[in-house]
């Protein structure tokens, strides 16, 4: 192979290189907002030339391919894909401009380690790459790194950077003093008006078969439909007991209210506090939150009880998540005429979480284990229960939320009037759509139905609610 033809072989490598690296950053200016626009381009040492011109022609051209191939999937945001052919090109020939595809593919995929060690390998060939060192600052800021992302962002900042990247600048740096602060809170608000098709979960009106005869329920125990005033209020504070994550500390607050307009004896109200430890690193998050809550029914306290709700979570990378609760609770009630009712409950679940689209799209799948321990067997239950969610926000500040969820109850004892034992099935779904406006208020409309079937068949009830709130988020 003649020198020539090395040399040629080169420069076409190497321009190839160049316009790909200039095609993808004006491809990147265009589809999503970047913090520099003029980044800095090719810069090759001595190793990669002498290495390309070691090469034959047949491999030169099968690396100007993959180049070419890598380029394209870089572009189409494939980065998983893209990331091992750049790391194939950079065992033969790193250049500059390819350790940045490397740690950009290797950022978006959640490779955060392969990420600084190319973005500092460029900062020491060149200090001067601002728009490097602004992608490793964004690196350490997602790995919750907040003060060595700090001391990159400042760097950046002393260069003097156009007042575009400034602003970028600014609002990270305000960022990151957001999340090393020591007390986080936030406290929503709702007033509503709900249609409620039926109030009490009754059956409908009519006659249905048991032992010995035939029951008709009182109108007070049939459907019934009712407006009501629903009124919410949600917050909590987040301590930091560490420097920056680790150890939290949390105690939150729940306050729920529905009153009905026409018939007041099925009025809710519940209050809950709960608090407990947080541990939360980089891909886990653990939660052992313990509280009390207090129920009204009517005019008259219902019941309150303790309970015990300990989460665990871990991230797998930016696409997946794995979640598992648990649930104790030991539920006591005032009157006499309910204490058949007292019980113990014991709930177990897993929740397997998808992110797509850079989170903006949210798929969650659940399946889990319910069991109520009551005073009285003819309420004590256990069952599985399974269900699928979706979540996803636009840039419009519109969330919409669905959800779907089956359940099954098998009772210990027959009810009474039935000679069989009893076994429900449930079917429910959700859906909510919310729109913010005028910064921190938001208005939301809720839809639920259920469907429960019974084999004994004075269980069975649909029931439909509309709920229309408006709220203000602190």
């Amino acid at each position: 192979m003649s020198l020539k033809f090395k040399l040629t072989s080169l420069f076409v490598f190497l321009v190839l290189s160049f316009f790909a690296q200039v095609f993808i950053i004006g491809a990147m200016a265009a589809d999503e907002p970047t913090l520099s626009d003029k980044p800095d381009l090719n810069i090759v040492d001595k190793q990669v030339a002498q290495n390309l011109s070691k090469m034959t022609p047949e491999e030169i051209k099968d690396l100007d391919k993959k180049l070419a191939d890598a380029v394209v999937l870089y572009y189409d945001r494939d980065f998983a894909r893209a990331l091992p052919i750049f790391k194939e090109i950079a065992s033969k020939a790193e250049t500059l401009d390819i350790m940045f595809w490397i740690g950009t593919s290797a950022m978006k995929t959640g490779d955060n380690k392969l990420a600084i060690e190319k973005f500092k390998k460029m900062l020491s060939v060149n200090p001067q790459l601002q728009r490097v060192r602004l992608e490793l600052a964004a690196t350490y800021f997602s790995m919750e790194r907040y003060d060595e992302a700090r001391n990159e962002l400042n760097k950046v900042m002393e260069s003097n950077p156009p007042p575009s990247v400034k602003a970028n600048i600014v609002k990270m740096l305000a960022d990151i003093e957001q999340k090393g602060k020591k007390f986080l809170w936030n406290l929503r608000l709702s007033q509503g008006i709900m249609w409620d098709s039926n109030i009490n979960s009754g059956p409908e009106m009519g006659n249905y078969s048991v032992s010995g005869g035939v029951l008709r329920p009182s109108k007070t125990n049939a459907e019934e439909e009712d407006e009501a005033s629903v009124t919410s209020i949600a917050g909590n504070i987040l301590y930091d007991i560490g420097d920056s994550k680790g150890l939290m500390w949390n105690t939150g607050l729940t306050f729920y209210n529905k009153a009905y307009f026409d018939h007041s004896r099925f009025n809710f109200l519940s209050v809950d506090v709960n608090t407990g430890p947080w541990w939360v690193i980089q891909k886990d998050i653990f939660k052992l939150p313990a509280g009390f809550t207090q129920m009204d029914f009517g005019n008259d306290r219902l019941s309150y009880l303790y309970h015990i709700d300990p989460e665990y979570e871990h991230f797998f990378n930016k696409y997946f998540s794995l979640k598992g609760l648990g649930s104790y609770s030991n539920e006591n009630f005032y009157s006499t005429t309910r204490s058949g009712l007292d019980n113990e409950r014991f709930r177990c679940e897993l929740e397997p979480t998808f992110y797509f689209y850079e989170r903006k799209h949210i798929v969650s799948l659940k399946t889990g284990y319910d069991y109520l321990d009551s005073d009285d067997d003819r309420y004590t239950y256990d069952g599985p229960y399974i269900g699928i969610s979706y979540f996803t926000k636009f840039q419009t500040n519109t969330e919409f939320f669905l959800q779907y969820l089956w359940a099954k109850k098998d009772y210990n004892e027959k009810p009474v009037l039935y000679n069989n034992g009893r076994e429900d099935k449930r079917n429910n779904v959700t859906a909510v759509i919310s729109q913010g406006f005028c910064k921190n208020f938001y208005a939301s409309l809720a839809f639920s139905y259920t469907d429960n079937d019974s084999n004994a068949d004075i269980f069975d009830y649909k029931r439909t609610t509309y709920t229309f709130n408006v709220g203000y988020r602190f």
